[in-house]
């Protein structure tokens, strides 16, 4: 199961969950809210050289919350 990066629209929480697609949308684990939206996550590709489980990469601009664009 994919993990999915949402903000909470009523308290601006943000959180990730291990959902499948067809769930529904999940509930703020801060406030309760149903108004969640999803975000658009960096993909994590590691470079040519760095092994894998290494934790030796992160992503440019990326840090957890969605892209920065």
């Amino acid at each position: 199961m994919p993990i999915y990066e949402y903000r909470c629209m009523k308290c601006g929480h943000a959180f990730e969950m291990l959902m499948r697609m067809k769930d529904p949308k999940p509930a703020c684990p801060s406030c309760g809210s149903g108004e969640a939206e999803k975000l658009m996550s960096c993909a994590a590709i590691r470079p040519e050289g760095v092994p894998r489980g290494s934790g030796g990469f992160t992503p440019p601009s990326c840090g957890g919350g969605g892209c920065k664009m």
